[in-house]
């Protein structure tokens, strides 16, 4: 099984800049979305184009061109039992921050996590989220394998940071949002990347548009897939696909 995981920015935006010719050459048997800030209103006419070769489900925001998430399920592959739109939870789904599909012998939940904003407005929503995911992932994991993936907005350690010591007090490197990612680890979810890469550095999939700090490599690592130990067991790589461009996120890649 191959996944990928990408948070886009903009569904309509990464559709004008070589979307359906990277997932026609790479061909992942699902891709996870975040942030596609689109209706299928907005979007039918790609669905109808790319139909040929992946079933896509959306789940928008109410809110129009804001956050929301997708799963894309290429034709030929093994289907999903069942794809499940939203987590149940009002103050969640009204921004269509979760999507879900439950194969024969795993579960994929995928979620874009909320930022906390940079004046820390929205880290207790952002944890009760993360928290929402993290129960129902322990609950999944006792029958078949789980992975959650999506933009988690944390940067776990020091290592997955450029800059650590300058953002200290930002959100998304704020202590108690990485010590969530902990207790994740310390309840069997692995960070997948580490697992394969524990030391390697200089690996981020987030870097802000502003002064050229891709090109310098002045980035955050924010998307990730947590794994717990029937999918570790299975897993053969890990990748960040830094040379995919489109976003100012890049696609991370699993295949188990």
């Amino acid at each position: 099984m191959h996944i990928v995981t990408w948070n886009i920015n903009g569904l309509r935006a990464v559709a004008q800049k070589g979307f359906a010719e990277w997932f026609t050459i790479h061909s992942p048997d699902i891709i996870a979305l975040q942030e596609i800030k689109a209706s299928k209103e907005n979007v039918a006419h790609l669905l109808e184009q790319w139909a040929p070769h992946y079933e896509v489900h959306l789940n928008p925001a109410v809110r129009p061109g804001y956050s929301g998430t997708a799963l894309m399920i290429k034709k030929g592959s093994p289907a999903p039992l069942k794809i499940t739109v939203g987590i149940g939870i009002e103050e969640f789904d009204v921004e269509g921050r979760f999507i879900a599909a439950e194969y024969e012998d795993f579960h994929l939940l995928s979620g874009y996590f909320p930022n906390g904003k940079d004046d820390h407005s929205r880290v207790d929503y952002k944890l009760r989220f993360s928290r929402e995911v993290f129960k129902l992932a322990k609950e999944l994991s006792k029958k078949k394998g789980v992975l959650i993936t999506g933009d988690l907005n944390t940067a776990h350690h020091e290592i997955d940071i450029a800059r650590p010591k300058t953002n200290i007090n930002s959100t998304g490197f704020l202590p108690h949002e990485r010590a969530f990612l902990t207790e994740m680890v310390d309840a069997g979810f692995y960070d997948a990347f580490r697992v394969q890469f524990p030391d390697k550095k200089d690996e981020y999939t987030w870097w802000t548009y502003r002064g050229g700090c891709r090109e310098k490599n002045i980035g955050w690592r924010l998307d990730y897939f947590f794994i717990d130990e029937n999918i570790k067991k299975r897993m053969k790589s890990v990748k960040h696909l830094q040379q995919v461009l489109g976003s100012d996120h890049c696609p991370v890649e699993i295949v188990f």
